[in-house]
């Protein structure tokens, strides 16, 4: 799996240029290498130009979303926005949330599995445990998210689960 960038994006004080003859281009080079692309979306602009690549069938079933709410000069992270954002996706898509920042962050798993999505964190998208305290690690952030799975009656995927899930081969 790659990230597909779904559109150009401000990104704080940066920001990341993705037309669509260059989505284009990378959907084609995913496909040729047996790549399947996580289509990360930062607006809902975003989420309208992946179906774009559907349509035109550069994009293979099942499809994976990553929305990445919270970026400072993109889309926020709030409930109602997280609810949008998933009922634009296609019918069956897989997705997870990243919420960019510590309370986002957190806010995003609950409403992830409110949703019925998928839940990611990591030091890439948050590095803090809670307000003002660094996390120790991946793994704090990664055992505090599989207990709330837990405790919300979710069961955990394992890597197996997971390219049979989103049809990928073992490596």
């Amino acid at each position: 799996m790659a990230s597909l960038d779904c559109g150009t994006v401000n990104f704080g004080d940066e920001y990341i240029v993705n037309t669509l003859p260059v989505m284009r281009q990378f959907a084609k080079a995913m496909r040729e290498h047996g790549v399947r692309p996580t289509l990360e979306c930062f607006d809902l602009g975003h989420v309208y130009a992946s179906h774009i690549l559907i349509k035109e069938g550069l994009l293979d079933e099942p499809y994976h979303y990553g929305l990445v709410l919270n970026v400072p000069g993109s889309a926020k992270y709030e409930v109602d926005v997280l609810d949008f954002f998933v009922r634009k996706l296609p019918k069956g898509a897989h997705w997870t949330v990243m919420g960019i920042g510590g309370k986002a962050n957190l806010d995003a798993i609950y409403g992830a599995l409110a949703l019925g999505g998928n839940i990611r964190v990591g030091f890439e998208d948050n590095i803090y445990y809670s307000k003002g305290r660094l996390a120790a690690s991946n793994a704090e952030l990664v055992e505090r998210a599989a207990r709330i799975a837990k405790d919300c009656g979710r069961p955990l995927a394992r890597p197996d689960d997971v390219r049979a899930m989103l049809k990928l081969r073992k490596a």
